[in-house]
């Protein structure tokens, strides 16, 4: 087991903070280790219509330079309810609010830096619900097919690892 020896604050911006520590590993080295401080998690959340489609949205990532497909979420801030955060990321970012959420499942953001879970909803009982969203995206939304989906996949057009995961829930719990 890994032990701490201390802990400093290293770096802080209102989206992202870090943390340092000195570990003591269990052969006996002492070591520095970078990670995240854990102030949220996150929602994935798959519309699916009345029709059976799915939304998907496309939005600029600046890190990559690349327009990537992903699902509607984001950050939802340690004590707010992780239903209610999917819904007003849903509602801020596709202007819909889903009657009902049914999680699917979550994993680990980034297990390497941080203690951070995506929570991942199936939002049915879609109807026209707005919140105004972050300054910085501008999404473009479509309706596909499963089959269009596995189809963009398939031909490298999704490439966003949490679009990926969330698909892949998504796919082994419904049927």
């Amino acid at each position: 087991m890994w032990k701490i020896l201390s802990s400093s604050e290293i770096f802080k911006h209102p989206r992202l903070t870090l943390i340092e520590d000195i570990v003591l590993l269990p052969d006996g080295t002492k070591t520095d280790y970078l990670k995240f401080k854990y102030t949220a998690n996150a929602a994935s959340v798959i519309a699916k219509g009345d029709d059976g489609k799915i939304l998907i949205g496309r939005e600029y990532s600046h890190p990559v330079g690349e327009w990537l497909y992903q699902f509607c979420g984001g950050e939802v801030p340690l004590g707010e309810e992780i239903k209610i955060g999917a819904n007003r990321e849903l509602m801020e970012e596709a202007k819909l609010r889903a009657g009902k959420l049914e999680l699917l499942g979550n994993y680990l953001v980034n297990n390497r830096r941080s203690q951070s879970k995506m929570y991942v909803f199936l939002a049915t009982e879609l109807e026209e619900k707005f919140l105004e969203g972050d300054k910085e995206e501008d999404i473009e939304l479509f309706w596909k097919s499963e089959d269009e989906i596995d189809a963009m996949i398939r031909n490298g057009e999704i490439a966003n690892c949490h679009f990926l995961a969330s698909w892949t829930m998504y796919k082994l719990r419904i049927k």
